[in-house]
């Protein structure tokens, strides 16, 4: 199962900064992440089709909860593209499942092939840098519609990653904030 997910600025998302962005981008929204929750078969299919990533592929087990794997990609202000692994328990909240306190999400029905195609691509985006410019400028997208970018600010990610499975075509990613997404994402 695919799920985007939308951060209020509260818990550990709970800093002047991120009430500025989700105030001017017009919503309750600062941030915006994918989670796949796989159940062990899943897991395994999705972790058997990558190359690389052996400290992944090797060590993924240790994160399964109650039969199911919560991985989750994400950018923030900052840093690079990443991944992260969830648990319902865990200690330090930035690797929690966030409660509907914290968070809205939005289940994307996909298909098995099109949730790990999604995947493989965040995958192998992991490492770009954050795209400054991008989300400063979001209302000017500055730049051409496009599937794939240097860099990436989350909600311009999460568009090109549903482009991969032909979502969210006729949407400039670059012109995307997580309000925006998440209203295009619940039409």
């Amino acid at each position: 199962m695919l799920n985007a997910v939308f951060t209020k600025p509260v818990g550990i998302f709970d800093n002047w900064f991120n009430k500025v962005v989700s105030y001017i981008t017009g919503g309750e929204y600062c941030h915006s992440e994918f989670v796949f929750s796989w159940d062990l078969a899943e897991a395994e299919a999705f972790f058997d089709q990558i190359e690389g990533h052996d400290k992944l592929r090797n060590n993924y087990h240790k994160y399964i909860e109650d039969g199911k794997l919560h991985m989750c990609f994400y950018i923030l202000w900052g840093d690079v593209l990443s991944y992260r692994m969830l648990k319902y328990n865990h200690n330090n909240p930035f690797y929690r499942v966030l409660d509907e306190s914290q968070a809205s999400s939005v289940k994307i029905t996909l298909s098995s092939a099109n949730e790990h195609k999604i995947a493989k691509f965040l995958l192998g985006e992991c490492g770009k840098p954050y795209d400054y410019t991008g989300a400063v400028g979001y209302f000017i997208p500055l730049r051409k519609s496009q599937t794939e970018y240097e860099t990436y600010y989350c909600s311009e990610l999460m568009v090109c990653a549903l482009q991969q499975v032909r979502m969210l075509l006729d949407i400039n990613p670059s012109g995307v904030t997580p309000n925006k997404l998440y209203d295009l994402l619940k039409e």
